[in-house]
C-alpha cells in the first residue's frame, strides 16, 4: 500500500471529541480520556478502481466477503467512544457469543449472530483469531467446541493454496539484522500474485491496524484460503474478539470506525428516546484504497488543524461542499521491518466529497448509576495492570 497513507489514520484526531469532563466519577472521567488519545481507525473505502475489481469481488461473494468491498459510511465519533467504554464479552446459555455494551446508562446484548447480521459481514463457520504470524499457531487458536468450533486445514494445505512455492531459505531484515523466515511464515511477496489485492483489502478493513506489512499473520492466511477454496468464515467472530483485544491496549488504533456507524444506526432506530445533538457524524477522513494517486499541494501543508475548526465548519453548513483530502510522504513508525524484495513507489491521488455534518437529537447522558460506576472501576484497575 502506498506509504503516504501509512499514518492517515491521525487526522481521526481532529474529530474525536473530548467527552470525558462531562463525567464527575473520576474512575469513569479517566477511562474515557484514555480512548480520547488514541486514534480511530476508520476503515477504507474500496474504489471501484482497484485492481482487477470484477475478479476480487466475484471471489468475495462466493464466502459474503463482498461486504469488504462496499464499506462507505461517515463516522460518528462519540459512539465509537461510547461503545468501547464499556464493552464486555459473555457466552449465554444457548452457547451464543454475546456483546455487550453501554449508550447513556442503557444496557444493550447482541449476540454474534445478531451483531453479524446488523453490520451487514459474516457470522458463520471457520471461526480463529491470533495475532501470531506461524501457520502453526491457527490449531491452537480456534474454537475448539460448541456452536463456532473449527478444524482449521494443516499449514501445508493453506501453502499449497496461497503461496508461491519457495525456491530456498527466505531470510527478512529487522533493525539492520537478518532473520531466517521459518517454513510455516509466509512472507507478503510469497502471496500469489493475484491474492495481494485481497490481502490489502482485509488488512484495512478486517484487521484495521497499521504496523509492519512485510509478512502475512497467519489469520490472514487463513481467511485468504477460505476465499480461495470458497469455505464460509466468520467474521463476526474475528471482528468481535479483535475489539476485545485491542481495546485495553493503548498503542492501538481503535478499529472499525465506518462499521460501527451501522450499529449507532440500529441503536437509535430502536432506542429513538437516546438520539441527541451531540452525535455528530463526519466525513471520512482516510484515503480511499485505490490503484493509483495522484498528489497535490495542500495550502495547509504543514499546519495543524484544531478540533474546533474541524466540528464547527461542518455543522453550520448545510450543503454538500467537496475538499481534497492530502497527507505528506511520510513512514509508518511502527515499520521497523523490511524484507529483502524490491519496492517501487507511486504518486497518488483522492478527491473525495465532504458532506455536511448530520445531527440527531438526543437526551444529555446521566453517569450516575451504580452498575456503571462498578464496571468503570473494574475497566479502570484492568488498565492500570
Amino acid at each position: 500500500m502506498p506509504r503516504r497513507t501509512a499514518l492517515d489514520h491521525q487526522k481521526t484526531k481532529d474529530y474525536i471529541p473530548l467527552i470525558s469532563n462531562e463525567f464527575n466519577q473520576t474512575t469513569i472521567r479517566n477511562i474515557m480520556a484514555s480512548f480520547e488519545k488514541r486514534y480511530f481507525h476508520e476503515g477504507r473505502v474500496i474504489s471501484p478502481n482497484f485492481e482487477n475489481m470484477s475478479q476480487i469481488r466475484a471471489k468475495f461473494e462466493s464466502i459474503n466477503f463482498d461486504c469488504l468491498l462496499d464499506i462507505n459510511k461517515q463516522i460518528v465519533p462519540r459512539f465509537v467512544l461510547e461503545f468501547y467504554y464499556q464493552l464486555t464479552f459473555t457466552y449465554n446459555s444457548n452457547g451464543q457469543f454475546v456483546v455487550n455494551f453501554v449508550i447513556q446508562n442503557k444496557p444493550f446484548s447482541l449476540t454474534l449472530e445478531k451483531f453479524g447480521q446488523i453490520l451487514n459481514i459474516t457470522f458463520k463457520c471457520h471461526a480463529c483469531i491470533t495475532d501470531m504470524w506461524s501457520l502453526d499457531h491457527l490449531s491452537t487458536n480456534v474454537p475448539t467446541k460448541g456452536l463456532y468450533k473449527t478444524k482449521p486445514p494443516t499449514p501445508s494445505v493453506i501453502k499449497s493454496h496461497i503461496q508461491i512455492p519457495r525456491q530456498g531459505q527466505e531470510t527478512r531484515t529487522k533493525n539492520k539484522k537478518t532473520i531466517v523466515v521459518s517454513e510455516n511464515e509466509i512472507l507478503t511477496r510469497e502471496i500469489l500474485p493475484h491474492m495481494k489485492p485481497w490481502v490489502e483489502i482485509i488488512r484495512e478493513n478486517v484487521f484495521c491496524q497499521g504496523g509492519n506489512k512485510d509478512h502475512v499473520s497467519s489469520c490472514l492466511c487463513h481467511m485468504l484460503y477460505c476465499i480461495e477454496t470458497s469455505t464460509p468464515y466468520n467474521l463476526a467472530f474475528f471482528i468481535l474478539k479483535r475489539m476485545e483485544n485491542t481495546r485495553f491496549k493503548p498503542k492501538k488504533l481503535i478499529p472499525y470506525g465506518m462499521l460501527l456507524t451501522r450499529l449507532f444506526k440500529y441503536v437509535m432506530s430502536r432506542s429513538p428516546e437516546l438520539a441527541f445533538d451531540h452525535y455528530l457524524s463526519y466525513d471520512r477522513v482516510m484515503h480511499p484504497l485505490a490503484p493509483h494517486y495522484e498528489r497535490k499541494p495542500r495550502a495547509d501543508r504543514g499546519k495543524k488543524r484544531s478540533r474546533e475548526t474541524n466540528v464547527s465548519s461542518s455543522s453550520i453548513t448545510q450543503n454538500p461542499s467537496s475538499s481534497s483530502l492530502q497527507i505528506d510522504d511520510v513512514v509508518d513508525d511502527n515499520d521497523n521491518d523490511s524484507s529483502q524484495s524490491d519496492s517501487s513507489s507511486s504518486s497518488q491521488h483522492i478527491s473525495s466529497s465532504s458532506n455536511v455534518v448530520s445531527k440527531i437529537h438526543q437526551n444529555p447522558p446521566h453517569e450516575n448509576h451504580d452498575f456503571n460506576t462498578l464496571l468503570a472501576e473494574t475497566i479502570y484497575f484492568q488498565i492500570q495492570q
